[in-house]
């Protein structure tokens, strides 16, 4: 954030300035291709940033064969330009050059220290989107030059051409490309380019539950929802409380096809899900069980059953039931269930739950681990216990208004700045203490554990939740958005903070 905080300081006079004037995208392009550089990305690293953007911006149709080849031309020698070398540059130009560098510069150390508790590509992208935001380039434009700069990085036919090198050719200028990509208004075509990205990624990868995302229409679950909005792989909230927290949402798509695929589901299977939200995921499974299965969906708000009714059978669902209730006391009139899956989060296993599976039945559920990461499991009998035959990453909204409400408590902190700590029941901590921890000295506790750099940091944090005694559990979540966000690792700083060796 300090990093972001000062490009933006050095950025945003010159940016606000030229808002509405000619060239704005690709002035953005140079400073961003710079900042690439710096941060000592690879070419296809590169292309990897511009990927990681267009994930975040509407679905675009590429453009006609005819013109690809004169607009990906631009985008790459914009892409490999030397920015500070632009000709009849406004005045304070090599000043935010120089600004995008050193934050390349910045961020390449944080993540060669281990102190990025994201991806440094991921963090590229944002700035990226913060530097477009700034200028004015409005989204679809965003969206059109991320797949530009994705096809200059990883098109076969076009690898030999890009270089991570800065060219010394005098005669770069601003020429404006000529981009014929066309923002997608078809739902269709917008459903197959969110399947395509699902299964590239790996989330979708069994024929059934590929057929079912394809047949089913998202959109139609988010009435009053932007279409593109719709399509993009991101939660999308659809309540919140009093005070402003969500409390229900659709889940982004990469997560309901995780765990999905974690479910198994299969012709003639009944099922209970605890979480209807808009009937979405309802759906999707409606078509998994066809023909001769059945689907009962639980929420405990009527406003939410009221309305995954309705888009439900506008979008056709003969196979699925929509039930007020509380999903972790399940349903046992029409137990036994041969699969259960839980689209809120939970701290444990409602039992109640166990006894309504049938005896080869399977139970999806997102749990955290002694209080800190949420992950998704899915849980079988084996003999008189039970195991889990699949874990993968999700964090979900939490149960409530039941015999299982999963209570969290803010702890607000003391001093400046907007920081809070959210903390679970189960987790033995001391709030109070805790309220004035980040103004207090730092320390640095080294446990031993070896990170190899560049390993996900989930594995991290998953070997520290099972093996550490008190740290983790003792560890909530941050939320953090203020200048103090050197509060460091999202693990307390009394566990050994395991940099890469």
């Amino acid at each position: 954030m300090d990093v972001a905080h000062e490009v933006f300081c050095a950025d945003s006079r010159a940016a606000l300035a030229e808002t509405g004037r000619a060239g704005a995208r690709e002035r953005c392009i140079l400073l961003i291709s710079a900042m690439n550089r710096a941060a000592g990305l690879d070419p296809f690293e590169i292309g990897d940033v511009w990927a990681k953007l267009s994930y975040l911006r509407p679905s675009v149709t590429p453009p006609a064969v005819a013109s690809r080849d004169r607009t990906v031309a631009a985008m790459r020698r914009l892409m490999n330009a030397d920015a500070a070398r632009r000709p009849d540059a406004e005045p304070g130009w090599a000043e935010r050059v120089a600004a995008f560098e050193e934050a390349g510069h910045r961020l390449r150390r944080l993540a060669a220290d281990g102190r990025l508790t994201r991806g440094l590509r991921a963090i590229l992208a944002h700035h990226a989107i913060f530097a477009f935001n700034r200028a004015g380039v409005s989204a679809d434009e965003q969206a059109a030059t991320a797949w530009l700069g994705r096809h200059v990085a990883f098109a076969d036919e076009e690898a030999a051409d890009v270089s991570s090198r800065t060219s010394t050719s005098p005669d770069s200028n601003l020429t404006r490309m000529e981009t014929t990509v066309t923002l997608v208004t078809d739902p269709a075509e917008l459903r197959e380019a969110l399947v395509t990205r699902l299964i590239d990624s790996g989330h979708l990868r069994t024929p059934d539950v590929i057929a079912a995302f394809r047949n089913t229409e998202r959109h139609l679950f988010l009435p009053g929802v932007d279409l593109q909005a719709a399509y993009v792989d991101d939660a999308v909230p659809i309540k919140h409380d009093e005070t402003g927290e969500m409390i229900s949402c659709i889940s982004a798509p990469s997560i309901i096809a995780t765990q999905l695929e974690q479910l198994g589901a299969k012709p003639g299977h009944k099922i209970l899900e605890a979480g209807a939200a808009t009937g979405y995921n309802a759906h999707l499974l409606g078509q998994l069980v066809a023909p001769g299965g059945h689907v009962w969906t639980v929420d405990v708000d009527q406003d939410l059953v009221d309305g995954a009714q309705k888009n439900l059978a506008q979008a056709g669902a003969p196979n699925v039931a929509v039930v007020l209730g509380d999903g972790a006391a399940g349903l046992p009139e029409h137990a036994p269930f041969d699969r259960i899956q839980f689209t809120v989060g939970a701290g444990d296993v409602p039992l109640r739950i166990l006894g309504q599976l049938a005896p080869d039945g399977r139970l999806v559920i997102p749990m955290r681990i002694r209080g800190s990461i949420s992950r998704s499991f899915a849980f079988e009998r084996d003999g008189r216990t039970w195991k889990a035959v699949s874990c993968e990453m999700a964090t979900f909204v939490p149960l409530r208004k039941g015999v299982c409400d999963d209570i969290y408590t803010l702890v607000h902190m003391a001093g400046e700045g907007n920081v809070r700590l959210e903390t679970f029941s189960e987790q033995d901590v001391d709030r109070e203490a805790m309220r004035t921890v980040l103004d207090q000295p730092q320390a640095k506790v080294y446990s031993g554990v070896k990170f190899r750099q560049g390993d996900p940091w989930q594995w991290l944090y998953l070997y520290l939740a099972a093996c550490c005694p008190t740290a983790c559990p003792a560890c909530p979540g941050l939320v953090l958005a203020s200048p103090r966000t050197s509060a460091g690792a999202p693990w307390p700083r009394s566990t050994a903070t395991p940099w890469p060796t």
